[in-house]
């Protein structure tokens, strides 16, 4: 692990970001597979493994609000640096971030 990538993974906003998306993107899909096996042991009448699925679901409803919230903060971080740096939007990039 001796690239720079690998040696400062968020040295700019602009990569925690992605790395946030990857995260938001990994939960929804453990989220999926989870509920699909919530549905095999309600089928089953596995009790136990049903509770352990919903606080797993649960755990991950509550992390992936901390995940939404943090994107949200490092959006705001990113326009104020913007402002802080004088860089001016044009309408073209504004409307391609969203914002």
């Amino acid at each position: 692990m001796s690239s720079d990538i690998d040696d400062m993974p968020f040295d700019s906003i602009e990569s925690a970001q992605s790395f946030m998306d990857v995260l938001a993107e990994t939960i929804l899909e453990a989220m999926r597979e989870l509920s699909a096996d919530r549905q095999i042991a309600v089928r089953e009448n596995q009790a136990r493994r049903l509770r352990a699925i919903e606080l797993a679901i649960f755990k991950l409803k509550t992390l992936n609000c901390h995940i939404n919230k943090s994107r949200r903060a490092l959006n705001d971080l990113r326009m104020i640096r913007r402002l802080i740096l004088n860089e001016r939007l044009t309408i073209e990039q504004v409307m391609a971030a969203g914002m």
